[in-house]
């Protein structure tokens, strides 16, 4: 099997997906089978999932203003902040069970190795096993609790994660929250008025959880390491390391152009 393990530095939104799209096409092509990876941003950025309509309701010139980027996801979901957080992929090809058994046996799964590095960090999380979501139905991404997400015991969203299939390959991604900057995307929203911002804000701040509420010392090269230990262990493999430079840099600039907004 060929597995591959990318731990890459704070990049741009932009090109951060276009890393894990290249690495679904290389899974698509059967270049490889099965990898991790995991990242940040820097700057922090804005990601619109990949049906959500354009970006009628950010004012993304102050976002340009503010140095924050605007990207979008090859995923779907709905608008989650970038900030302090860690972000993981794992993408498969067509051949691998987390493609062949479906989604919701991949969602399991991929929890499943989310779930074991948090508690052995220290982060007492569990799988959400409900049908559907609770929260606003055009709210960001932590207003809203989707199966096989990983939660805090009382119920807080503390992975927000969302998945793509092709005819080929399977990507998922997701943020894993140190901190909860998940409100300041409301800051930026040109369609709501003060009262309905505020109750968002509300709703996003009383039900979302972080790492750092657990772990205060927890840094996200901590929790990046558990998670490479938990994927080699949950699917049996022995991964080559890489990062996003090992990747073809003409085929990186062109899948960027394509994710910024």
């Amino acid at each position: 099997m060929k597995a591959l393990i990318l731990s890459d530095p704070p990049l741009p939104g932009a090109l951060n997906m276009a890393v894990d799209m290249c690495l679904m096409g290389m899974a698509e092509k059967g270049e490889i089978d099965l990898a991790l990876r995991t990242y940040q941003w820097q700057p922090h950025g804005v990601s619109l999932g990949r049906l959500q309509k354009g970006f009628a309701n950010l004012d993304r010139h102050r976002l340009s203003r503010d140095g924050i980027d605007l990207v979008r996801r090859p995923t779907g979901g709905r608008a989650v902040w970038h900030g302090r957080e860690l972000t993981y992929s794992v993408t498969s090809g067509a051949g691998h069970p987390l493609f062949r058994d479906g989604v919701e046996k991949s969602l399991g799964v991929v929890a499943a190795m989310l779930l074991s590095a948090l508690n052995r960090l220290g982060v007492p999380g569990v799988v959400n096993r409900s049908e559907g979501s609770r929260g606003f139905g055009r709210g960001p991404c932590f207003t809203s609790h989707g199966k096989f997400e990983i939660m805090t015991r009382d119920g807080r969203k503390l992975v927000g994660s969302a998945q793509a299939r092709t005819g080929g390959a399977f990507l998922e991604h997701g943020s894993i929250l140190f901190d909860n900057d998940q409100p300041r995307i409301l800051d930026y929203t040109t369609d709501m008025d003060r009262e309905r911002t505020l109750e968002l804000k509300m709703e996003i701040e009383s039900g979302t959880g972080t790492v750092r509420e657990f772990q205060p010392d927890a840094s996200p090269e901590n929790l990046a390491k558990l998670l490479r230990e938990s994927f080699t262990e949950s699917f049996h493999v022995t991964a080559q390391t890489a990062d996003y430079t090992s990747l073809p840099g003409e085929e990186l600039r062109h899948l960027a152009l394509e994710c910024g907004l």
